[in-house]
């Protein structure tokens, strides 16, 4: 822990070592209103659009395994699939793995903004979670049929409707997707062939800005939370940083799936440290680009990188689908300010421009001792 670190750092400094401390805590701003834009220009847009949606359709076959259509196409490495795989399998009973996610052509589509904001996941659980709502509606309408029952008798659980009171008398969701594809005539006149739902998902909460620009509203309302603690070697003769220790600990509100979002927090803050340490424009006196390829520009590879201990704090928000707040942007945001406090610390010097190489902490270090 700190207290236990800080207790190290004063006995190894006593051998003559260089060991740092730097800790930074951050606030994540995440699902980003379309009113974000309007301040990037001077004059007021054109057209002040106002919405940033996510949709996607869910069908459920005959046999019961369920299809989701996502209209977004990029992927930024937030694990689309396996985010929209969980939340069907919470919303209608089945296992993620019976879960199929496609993505629909450019000839046909719904309205989508796509990830970027730390919005993702956000927005297309609750597209699901309002599609899942209207497939249990019109599911909840066959079962009633099917078990000669009141529909206001009937109760969701584990994947099926059951008449409460009696758990025995049950249509599982496979069962009332059979009947809803096969047997039309066997139904209610209004129910239509087939078991399908599309949902758009506008941004959960947001206000306008006012017409004078004066107040920017609500843009960007849900915030998640992080720190980091980082703990570090140098050898101020040759300004090489090594990691001792990294914890990160997040607050993205309810995680839907730790090793994803885990996955996040560590890629993240390997780019976090590249961008302190590595990575680095350099052009010569004529203004020709002097790093062109990976052999010139410098990457941390995962010798470079420390162990992560990634932990979570869960605080849901009371404001979106499942509680959840963004995750996607505070490894990377966090970890240039808790590296270069580290060496500071480490050092007695102020770092004030990255990357921090090798060669400019010898610099720094030389101008501290004058």
């Amino acid at each position: 822990g700190y207290k236990g670190w800080r207790k190290r750092q004063a006995e190894m400094r006593a051998e003559g070592r260089h060991i740092g401390i730097g800790v930074c805590t951050c606030q994540e701003r995440s699902v980003f209103s379309a009113t974000e834009f309007w301040f990037r220009f001077d004059e007021p847009v054109a057209a002040p659009v106002t919405s940033a949606p996510e949709s996607v359709t869910l069908k459920v076959d005959a046999m019961g395994a369920v299809t989701a259509t996502l209209y977004s196409n990029a992927s930024w490495g937030n694990s689309p699939e396996t985010m929209v795989a969980q939340f069907v399998a919470e919303e209608l009973g089945v296992k993620p793995e019976d879960v199929s996610v496609v993505y629909a052509g450019s000839n046909q589509g719904m309205p989508a903004t796509g990830p970027g904001g730390s919005r993702f996941t956000i927005m297309v659980g609750g597209a699901v979670e309002g599609a899942s709502q209207s497939i249990r509606a019109k599911a909840a309408k066959i079962a009633a049929h099917l078990l000669e029952a009141n529909e206001d008798d009937l109760v969701w659980e584990n994947g099926g409707f059951a008449v409460r009171g009696s758990p025995d008398q049950r249509k599982e969701l496979a069962e009332i997707a059979l009947a809803a594809h096969m047997f039309k005539h066997s139904l209610p006149e209004e129910i239509e062939t087939g078991l399908e739902a599309s949902h758009v998902q506008d941004h959960p909460y947001t206000t306008m800005p006012n017409p004078e620009r004066t107040n920017l509203g609500v843009f960007y309302p849900f915030v998640g939370h992080a720190s980091h603690v980082v703990v570090v070697e140098v050898d101020p003769e040759t300004g090489r940083v090594e990691f001792l220790d990294y914890a990160a600990v997040h607050d993205c509100g309810t995680v839907v799936n730790p090793r994803s979002v885990g996955g996040q927090v560590i890629g993240g803050t390997v780019q976090g440290l590249g961008s302190t340490l590595y990575e680095e424009f350099l052009y010569d006196e004529d203004g020709v680009l002097r790093t062109p390829s990976f052999a010139e520009y410098l990457i941390p590879s995962a010798l470079d990188s420390p162990t992560l201990r990634v932990g979570h704090n869960e605080t849901p928000s009371p404001y979106t689908p499942y509680g959840i707040k963004g995750g996607g942007e505070a490894g990377r945001m966090m970890a240039p300010s808790a590296i270069c406090a580290a060496i500071d610390d480490a050092l007695g010097i102020r770092i004030r421009r990255l990357p921090a190489t090798p060669e400019r902490i010898v610099e720094m270090v030389d101008e501290a001792n004058g």
